[in-house]
């Protein structure tokens, strides 16, 4: 009887074992994909995000002096990483999404609706860049990824760079 007893503690023992391994193992792949997804959407936002200021940059420069009405601006791919960032991610992550959208609608309006000057593009674009860089921010706190934050998001030279005046190519130093 002893015999069969130490048998079904064991079968049961194992069999616990099992359940709980399974419930675990699950509940990590839930995470990991969570945070795969939270990551994969971050990412789209600044992928998105640049490509749409290279967008607005080439109507900067088209509209120079006039307003227009219709831009050439493909907002599907941008729209589509906000509703995806909005779907997954925290709701500080969204929050800081949404600036940046905000600030690109205003960069938008400001250069299809009114007349800009030509050196207006730069604070539009600094502006949105700075919404970049919180978003950036407050992403990696959330995503807990380690190490420091970026200092910039970009290699482009400052705005009050001299090489923005000049309209000879910048010779290569080595």
């Amino acid at each position: 009887m002893s015999t069969i007893v130490t048998a079904g503690s064991a079968v049961l023992t194992t069999l616990l074992g099992v359940v709980a391994g399974a419930y675990v193992s699950s509940r990590t792949q839930r995470v990991q994909r969570s945070w795969d997804r939270q990551t994969d959407a971050c990412a789209e936002i600044l992928r998105e995000s640049a490509a749409v200021l290279i967008a607005l940059a080439r109507l900067a420069r088209d509209a120079a002096g006039s307003p227009i009405s219709v831009s050439n601006v493909d907002w599907r791919p941008w729209n589509d990483a906000l509703a995806m960032v909005s779907l997954v991610a925290d709701h500080d992550v969204a929050d800081a999404a949404h600036a940046i959208d905000e600030q690109i609608w205003m960069a938008h309006l400001t250069l299809t609706r009114r007349t800009s000057a030509p050196d207006q593009w730069f604070a539009l674009r600094d502006a949105v860049e700075d919404r970049r860089k919180s978003f950036t921010e407050i992403a990696r706190r959330r995503l807990d990824v380690p190490g420091p934050v970026p200092r910039r998001l970009h290699g482009r030279p400052d705005t009050n760079d001299p090489i923005w005046e000049s309209s000879e190519p910048p010779s290569a130093t080595a």
